[in-house]
């Protein structure tokens, strides 16, 4: 009997049949209602997206620090993500945040089809642009007569500080690192000057020569009031001579012409002033506007000439101050002293600059302690037109940066924090600029394999803070295609223990520039394996920086071509055709490679000469003139006429430029950059 079925009672949740509410009726739309309605949502979506991307550039206009994928997402109307997958998809891996250089900039506009223009450059000679007015309204009922600025610039070694030695009776030049001049250097000096040539003090600023200190020379060229350009007789205009002119015209000052070293055995002053005039200076004798003045260092001739031509021109120039405002300048240069603390030279352009005064440097402030002069001497006060050491400072202040005094201490840090999240902008747009993405970032596979880019950490401390921007720019000229610099700290001051753990735990390195490094660090540096590295002369720094930088690269193969072979008959074998024929010049030997052709056709690129016979005898190698047979299993179907070039395949050391021509030929075959 089948089993009987047992009755399922039905649970009202405790509200019986009849307490259930009633079932919910459906709405059934139209197939048309809800096509319309998906049309609209879908319209809305469209809009939202429109609305968010914003409008797309016709024309990219490039900045030279880069930009951030979200930056140019926005430009090129798109998401975020779209430009990331772009650069993903080409082998660029980046977050939104990251910086990326003007070249994948470039690539990304390509891919979308935009065009594009690089944003015009600052150049160093917008640097000598006078962009401070140290005059006020209230200052001008009370000015007063006040010598001049003048400024020494030219090329490296055309006697420069020789000049302003003579004129000081010092001798700075004999004690200078590598006989060149490293840094800008404020002196005073008496010279006649006014109607009635009474000695008046006047501060001169020696500028480096050396191609790396663009920026000081441009410094020195906007502090200036009268720029003297430097060119030695026997040696006429150089590039730094001609950039020092464009400094003085981008500043507008009014410009003498020193022509040095007329006593040197070789010098030709015609040829010099020729040079000068090829640069836009035409000569008084000329017909012209500049005063030309050929003196010689060594004998003094001419150089009353130069102070009396100087005297005239500050004359017309009617140079003014208010010497009894509250003090305004320019820092020169600025470094850290054990002893003395933060200093810097600072140059007064108005007013009257007192021990105790409360300044303020950029994001520096503090209470002047001490005023020295360039010859030692302790001073009460600075007034216009003259130089000082500055101690008491409470941090290092940038070379350039504008000081001003204030009524109280108080207003002085005010206008320091003021200026201090401008300071931590750049700072961090400059950290964000060494870990800037770029197309070098990818893999690229080269003749040599996989080519990734090398990162070297480095620590660089300076005796001055102008040096370091002159020294930081100078290693970067180098090609950083494949080994890269970053540089983790560059700022003025002897080398410390922190320092040393920074590089231990970056695995970088520590650069110094005649910067002092203590007993105790140095025993720090060997107990940690850090790599020190002390110079005093700048282009000895790059030079070691330059051969570090391609030991890391290691070596390439390349081929060294060892001698020519004509075909003249072909012999047949056991393992295949011989081909006999002479050596018409250099050698072939076994070991060497052939590559054969045939008029225009390649026949063989890279065979290995396996077998070489002269006559019945099995040789290693075949000199010129010499008749022979070779034979190659790479290829044997040699004909009479057939043109053989034998070579070697050597290792040698990589060069940066060679190594980033490589890189960028790779790139062009990835389609990365354009051809």
């Amino acid at each position: 009997r089948p089993p009987r079925r047992r009755r399922r009672r039905r649970r009202g949740r405790g509200r019986g049949r009849e307490g259930r509410p009633p079932p919910m009726k459906r709405f059934t739309a139209s197939a048309e209602e809800q096509l319309k309605a998906q049309r609209a949502r879908a319209a809305e979506r469209r809009a939202a997206k429109a609305a968010a991307a914003g409008v797309k550039a016709e024309i990219l206009e490039i900045p030279a620090e880069g930009m951030s994928p979200a930056a140019l997402a926005s430009e090129l109307a798109l998401s975020d993500a779209e430009v990331v997958k772009t650069l993903f998809m080409k082998g660029i891996m980046c977050t939104v945040n990251q910086v990326l250089d003007a070249d994948t900039i470039k690539m990304v506009c390509d891919e979308f089809e935009v065009e594009y223009v690089d944003e015009d450059a600052v150049s160093v000679s917008d640097g000598a642009k006078k962009t401070s007015e140290f005059l006020d309204e209230a200052d001008m009922d009370n000015l007063a007569p006040r010598p001049p600025i003048v400024t020494i610039m030219g090329h490296v070694d055309h006697g420069k500080t020789s000049l302003l030695d003579y004129i000081r009776k010092e001798a700075v030049a004999e004690g200078e690192a590598g006989g060149i001049t490293q840094g800008i250097g404020a002196y005073r000096a008496e010279v006649p000057m006014g109607e009635d040539g009474e000695d008046s003090p006047v501060v001169f600023l020696d500028t480096p020569g050396h191609e790396a200190f663009s920026a000081m020379r441009a410094r020195g060229a906007r502090l200036t009031d009268i720029a003297v350009i430097v060119c030695a007789a026997d040696d006429g205009a150089q590039p730094q001579t001609a950039e020092a002119v464009a400094h003085a015209q981008a500043a507008g000052v009014p410009i003498v012409v020193a022509i040095t070293k007329i006593d040197k055995e070789g010098s030709d002053i015609e040829a010099a002033k020729n040079s000068i005039a090829a640069l836009g200076l035409a000569p008084e004798e000329w017909g012209g506007e500049v005063p030309f003045i050929c003196l010689s260092s060594k004998t003094g001739d001419g150089v009353d000439d130069l102070l009396e031509t100087l005297a005239l021109t500050a004359e017309v120039a009617e140079l003014r101050a208010n010497p009894d405002a509250l003090a305004k300048g320019t820092v020169v240069e600025a470094s850290l002293d054990r002893q003395a603390g933060a200093t810097a030279t600072v140059v007064v352009q108005n007013g009257t600059l007192r021990v105790g005064d409360s300044v303020s440097v950029g994001a520096v402030s503090g209470r002047v302690r001490s005023l020295t002069d360039c010859y030692g001497e302790r001073m009460d006060a600075v007034g216009p037109s003259e130089s000082a050491l500055v101690a008491g400072l409470g941090g290092v202040p940038e070379a350039g940066d504008v000081f001003t005094v204030h009524a109280s201490e108080k207003e002085a840090r005010a206008a320091a924090k003021a200026k201090e999240t401008e300071a931590r902008e750049k700072r961090l747009a400059a950290q964000a600029g060494q870990d800037m993405v770029t197309i070098s970032r990818s893999v690229v596979k080269t003749e040599e394999g996989d080519q990734e880019l090398q990162r070297v950490n480095v620590i660089l401390k300076v005796d001055s803070a102008g040096v370091v921007e002159a020294i930081k720019a100078a290693l970067n000229e180098l090609p950083q295609d494949r080994v890269s610099l970053r540089f983790l700290l560059a700022a003025p001051g002897e080398v410390s223990r922190s320092d040393v753990d920074l590089a231990a735990a970056s695995e970088g390195m520590i650069l110094t520039f005649s910067a002092g490094v203590p007993a105790a660090v140095e025993k720090a540096c060997q107990e940690q394996g850090v790599e020190l590295r002390q110079y005093k002369v700048i282009y000895d720094m790059v030079d070691d920086m330059r051969d570090m930088m391609e030991g890391k690269m290691g070596t390439v193969k390349e081929e060294e071509p060892i001698g020519s072979f004509v075909v003249k008959a072909v012999f047949g074998g056991r393992d295949g055709k011989v081909a006999g024929g002479l050596v018409e010049e250099g050698r072939v030997e076994v070991g060497c490679f052939l590559r054969g052709k045939r008029g225009k056709k390649t026949l063989v690129e890279a065979g290995e000469l396996t077998q070489l016979r002269r006559f019945q005898d099995n040789v290693t190698v075949v000199e010129e003139g010499t008749e022979c047979g070779l034979f190659t299993p790479a290829f044997d179907a040699w004909e009479e006429g057939d043109e053989i070039e034998a070579f070697v395949y050597v290792r040698k050391k990589n060069t940066l430029e060679e190594a980033s021509k490589s890189f960028t030929d790779a790139l062009k075959e990835k389609k990365l950059v354009a051809s």
